[in-house]
This record gives C-alpha cells, sequence and structure tokens, in this order.
C-alpha cells in the first residue's frame, strides 16, 4: 500500500511539473497577445526568442520543487524534476532542429 501512495505522489509531482510551465505560457500570452497562444508562438518564433520564453517558463518548476525538498516531499520533487528535464530535452531538441 505505501508503494502505491509513493507512486501516486511522484505521478502528482510529474503532472504537477507539466501544468505549471504550460500555466506561465498561457498567462504570458494572455497578457502579450490577449490568449492566442499558437500566434504568440509563431511571433516569438520569428523574432527568434520562442526558446528563451519556454526555458523560462520551466524554470518556474524550481519554485515546487523547493518547496516539496523543504518538506521532505521526495517523491513529488522528484517528479517536478523529472519533468523539468524531460521538458528542458524537448527544448533543446527544438532549439537545434528548429
Amino acid at each position: 500500500m505505501g508503494i502505491m501512495i509513493r507512486e501516486s505522489l511522484f505521478w502528482k509531482g510529474s503532472i504537477l511539473g507539466l501544468i505549471l510551465p504550460t500555466l506561465a505560457f498561457v498567462v504570458y500570452s494572455n497578457i502579450k497577445m490577449d490568449g492566442d497562444i499558437f500566434a504568440l508562438y509563431y511571433q516569438l518564433k520569428a523574432l527568434g526568442i520562442h526558446i528563451h520564453v519556454l526555458s523560462l517558463c520551466t524554470f518556474l518548476n524550481i519554485i515546487p520543487f523547493l518547496i516539496f525538498i523543504r518538506v521532505n516531499r521526495d517523491k513529488p520533487a522528484q517528479g517536478i524534476l523529472m519533468t523539468t528535464l524531460v521538458l528542458a530535452l524537448i527544448i533543446l531538441i527544438n532549439k537545434l532542429l528548429f
């Protein structure tokens, strides 16, 4: 039973690690382009700064990661860290290929 709870906490941390950067980009798009996410991405890509904005959105995962580490919740922190590394890899591939 204890293993399943820890696995569940890991996946909840992973989902939080995906939601937070997405939410940050949506908020940024609401401020910058009145909510048109795709138009903002293409405009940022045309300016050559889309990688920078996506990296900054992913960097926000440090806040819940440090909070979970501080309160000794290692499994959610591991989930956030794993998601952050995957997002960083996707951003790196995006930078190299596009």
